[in-house]
């Protein structure tokens, strides 16, 4: 699925509404000048304890979901955080 389009779809879309929660914190990022491998290292280390967590049975309450995002939702989530993060240093750099 490429789009979710229902709150049930969460995290099996590879787009969901958090995709552009991901490119703002991205652009946040990039607009402070904070130093991009780091802040990279941080959004793959956010990625993968979403993932644990999301996959218990406390996260899936928590969360009110079936189960972890989809690979393509996790890859989506970190491409357009650099994208965001990429065109605020463009901004900076203007």
């Amino acid at each position: 699925m490429l789009i979710a389009t229902k709150k049930s779809e969460q995290n099996q879309g590879a787009l969901d509404p958090w995709t552009v929660v991901h490119f703002s914190m991205g652009l946040a990022a990039g607009l402070m000048k904070l130093p991009f491998m780091p802040v990279m290292t941080a959004a793959v280390a956010y990625e993968l304890i979403e993932h644990a967590f999301e996959d218990s049975e406390y996260g899936k309450e928590f969360f009110d979901i079936s189960g972890p995002e989809t690979p393509a939702n996790a890859a989506v989530d970190l491409g357009v955080f650099a994208v965001g993060y990429w065109l605020a240093d463009k901004w900076n750099r203007s």
